[in-house]
């Protein structure tokens, strides 16, 4: 006979030796306990966070990097010189940020 764990309605925690078919017991405490399941599942493996759940959007603040970067290679003065270029790490978060405001949430969604 197996070792079951069994739990009454007060939430006590019985174990005892019984039968496959024993569903349920008497607890000390006078109350029906029933037998717990001996399975668990347990899942294993990789997968991405959902977009709405990470903490930190890497796709959009990539795709505004990119955009700015790219912005910001091509400027140039009125004779056509290069232009120097600005710092990108405060003008990329406010793409990011236009770009979280219209719904973009990764590049996959432009």
């Amino acid at each position: 006979m197996p070792l079951f764990t069994f739990i009454c309605g007060e939430g006590h925690s019985t174990e005892r030796l019984a039968h496959r078919d024993t569903e349920v017991i008497w607890c000390s405490c006078g109350q029906p306990a029933a037998r717990q399941s001996i399975y668990s599942v347990a899942t294993l493996g990789f997968t991405r966070t959902p977009l709405d759940q990470r903490r930190v959007k890497l796709g959009a603040f990539k795709e505004a990097s990119a955009e700015v970067d790219y912005a910001e290679s091509k400027r140039t003065d009125i004779e056509g010189k290069p232009l120097p270029q600005d710092a990108l790490w405060p003008a990329a978060r406010r793409e990011a940020k236009r770009l979280a405001g219209l719904g973009i949430k990764d590049s996959g969604d432009l």
